[in-house]
């Protein structure tokens, strides 16, 4: 009896070491997953801010070339006022807008890596 329970001793040590080491093992993939998830997500975040800046980009030369091109034309003051006017008011929607859209993927990537925690409670 004294061999059975020494070979039993000697089993439970390293499956109890086993078992205690495991969860450290799984731990260490969990964290790898949850980095590789807040890597994509940044990602994302970075491209859909760089599209934002091209769209910005990219309407503040046409306003630009939209001036150009009426300031080849005579006006009087009251149209060049209102030509100035009309273009300030598209520049502010056109900021109005492009917030709104970096709100929104804002909150679209927020809600990815929320629902990511949810998912892996």
């Amino acid at each position: 009896m004294k061999i059975s329970l020494r070979k039993s001793a000697l089993l439970a040590i390293p499956v109890a070491g086993l078992l205690g080491i495991a969860p450290l093992g799984f731990a260490h993939d969990e964290y790898q997953e949850h980095r590789a998830e807040h890597q994509g997500l940044n990602a994302e975040h970075e491209a859909q801010h760089e599209e934002l800046n091209a769209e910005h980009n990219a309407e503040h030369e046409d306003l630009n070339a939209a001036h150009w091109a009426a300031h080849q034309h005579h006006m009087t003051r009251r149209q060049h006022r209102r030509l100035h006017r009309r273009l300030n008011a598209e520049h502010e929607a056109e900021h109005q807008e492009l917030n709104a859209e970096h709100r929104a993927g804002h909150q679209e990537l927020n809600t990815e890596h929320q629902d990511y925690h949810d998912y892996n409670r």
